[in-house]
């Protein structure tokens, strides 16, 4: 019994028709005895179930000299599920595809369209560098061929065989010059694409071509176009000078053309014209992109995954810095601000990249409404400490909201939840370091003790030591606190704790001098070699008589940069 359900469920055993269980090896007996038939029905019934099979990812790469004896077979439709088939075993199985080189040869010049594109797609998946030549000349018959299918099957040959053979480069290139100048749409997108594989340096090849591209290109299948957009933004990039309002007539040609593709269905054709917008046209031309790259935003997640990579891109672009006539504004966005609030259900990488486009969004008009939204949003646990980093970011972007953004990290502080107060620390650290309201500083000073988090420890020390001489009795006092925990503290909280004693050394050298003392002993000793490299290069700095002495109240007591925000996707 235990092995009837074993059987049940192994891989090479199925379930017939009339619930007759039999398994792959009397299945393809079976397959192999009708294909050997004399009659066209049984092969076509063996076909169809092979395919199928195919279809579902079963191996049945052992029935290929059973399938490829059938490839002169005159029935068209057996023959072109015969071509089916060794279009996908013929690279596993080269030496016996080798042995049928001559009929599909002879099936290249077979008056069906159909039979001559599946001939020369199984001879292009034979990888033996031997039968390149034989493949050559099939793919230049085929780019003069009469039907548009088979010289689209030819222009996706030619990169087969440039993987294959790179030395025959000169001899395709003249294939896809002739495919470019194709009057189909049906082929001229398989031709760019073979350009792009093959000599994707060659703009000379363009240039006569260039402006039948643009005129053909919304006539193109959509992964055609996918290709030929990315072709002429390239194009247009190396060819054109900067866009300023008066374009060249070319580069409009281009962009007009491009424009309508924006209402794609296709979710990469939309986001090939957006970049060629951003890369190409003038600024006063960008806020089109706005509009359909926020509808993509109602896409798969993977979609809106990389639009919301490619929109915090184009937010973070300076419009000061660089290329001004490249600029673009952050207010081309800004009227569908709504459209990046963060809704519950999402996943979280999606909710930070929205985070970092709300950010970048802010302005004096808007600002009140992104703080609301993101007050609401350090109550997602997994977003908390991203939100209240954004809250930080408002801060620096937007100055009239500074002290209110500050009050309410402080209050922060008291979150139960680590993370929380850890990023609070973290952002009150950059925001307080020029100039801080000293009531605010004292606060945070006063909250060492609930602080747990290294992070967080450090980053109060950090503040205590940067503003030392505006807390001239709580710096003491914070550094006796943390003397006592020395030994259990983190590395990096030692290294803080360190600095705040060579500047107290400068700043209140009377009343701390021996409390100097005993941190770099402490220090001298410590079981980390960073934290006793750290002492012995200050120890050498503030007790000894060295001409680098002199200048150490310079190093140590000296003003900060103001903070300044940063994107991850700015270039």
């Amino acid at each position: 019994m235990g092995s009837f359900g074993e059987g049940l469920t192994s891989p090479e055993v199925e379930i017939a028709e009339g619930g007759v269980i039999v398994d792959s090896k009397t299945r393809f007996a079976d397959l192999k005895a009708m294909l050997d038939s004399s009659k066209d029905n049984l092969k076509m019934d063996a076909m169809k179930r092979i395919i199928n099979l195919v279809a579902k990812g079963r191996d049945v790469s052992e029935l290929f000299p059973a399938v490829v004896k059938n490839v002169a077979a005159k029935n068209l439709e057996l023959k072109k599920l015969v071509f089916v088939y060794l279009v996908r075993y013929a690279e596993e199985q080269q030496d016996l595809a080798l042995l049928s080189i001559s009929t599909f040869q002879r099936a290249l010049k077979d008056p069906n369209q159909l039979i001559r594109a599946s001939a020369l797609r199984v001879l292009s998946s034979i990888r033996v560098p031997m039968i390149a030549p034989v493949m050559l000349l099939a793919i230049r018959e085929s780019v003069r061929d009469m039907s548009a299918y088979v010289r689209k099957v030819a222009a996706h040959a030619i990169p087969k065989l440039y993987s294959l053979e790179e030395n025959l480069q000169p001899e395709l290139i003249e294939c896809i010059d002739y495919l470019l100048g194709d009057k189909r749409t049906l082929v001229l997108g398989s031709a760019v694409y073979a350009f792009e594989e093959t000599c994707p340096d060659r703009f000379d090849l363009l240039h006569r071509h260039y402006r039948t591209l643009c005129k053909a290109i919304v006539d193109v299948d959509e992964w055609g176009q996918v290709v030929m957009i990315g072709l002429l933004t390239r194009y247009a990039r190396s060819q054109f000078v900067t866009p300023t309002e008066a374009v060249d007539p070319d580069l409009t040609l281009l962009l007009s053309s491009c424009r309508p593709l924006l209402q794609s269905r296709n979710y990469a054709v939309v986001m090939a014209v957006a970049q060629l917008f951003y890369h190409c046209a003038p600024s006063s031309q960008l806020p089109i992109i706005s509009r359909a790259l926020v509808r993509l935003l109602r896409g798969p997640r993977e979609v809106q995954s990389v639009v919301l990579v490619n929109i915090a891109t184009i937010c973070a672009t300076n419009p000061v810095l660089g290329r001004p006539d490249f600029a673009i504004s952050n207010n081309m966005f800004e009227s569908f601000l709504k459209s990046f609030f963060i809704r519950p259900a999402e996943p979280k990488h999606i909710k930070l990249l929205k985070l970092q486009v709300l950010t970048s969004l802010v302005s004096e008009t808007n600002v009140q409404l992104v703080l609301r939204e993101l007050q609401t949003y350090v109550g997602i646990a997994e977003i908390a400490d991203a939100a209240v980093e954004a809250i930080g970011q408002c801060a620096i972007r937007v100055s009239s909201v500074a002290d209110s953004c500050l009050s309410g990290l402080v209050s922060l502080i008291a979150s139960s939840n680590e993370n929380i107060v850890s990023a609070s620390v973290v952002v009150l650290k950059r925001l307080l370091h020029t100039n801080p309201p000293l009531q605010l500083l004292t606060r945070v000073l006063r909250l060492i003790n609930s602080v747990k988090t290294p992070q967080a420890r450090a980053c109060v020390i950090w503040l205590v030591a940067t503003h030392v001489d505006k807390v001239p009795t709580l710096a003491p006092d914070v550094l006796r606190k943390m003397v006592k925990s020395f030994t259990h503290e983190d590395e990096m909280v030692k290294l803080q704790i360190v600095n705040l004693a060579a500047k107290l050394w400068f700043t209140n050298h009377q009343k701390c001098e021996l409390l100097v003392r005993h941190v770099m002993q402490l220090a001298r000793f410590d079981q980390n070699y960073d934290v006793r490299d750290r002492c012995r290069f200050l120890r050498n700095l503030l007790f000894s008589n060295n001409k680098l002495s002199t200048f150490a109240s310079e190093i140590f007591i000296t003003e900060k940069p103001s903070p300044t925000t940063q994107s991850t996707f700015k270039g």
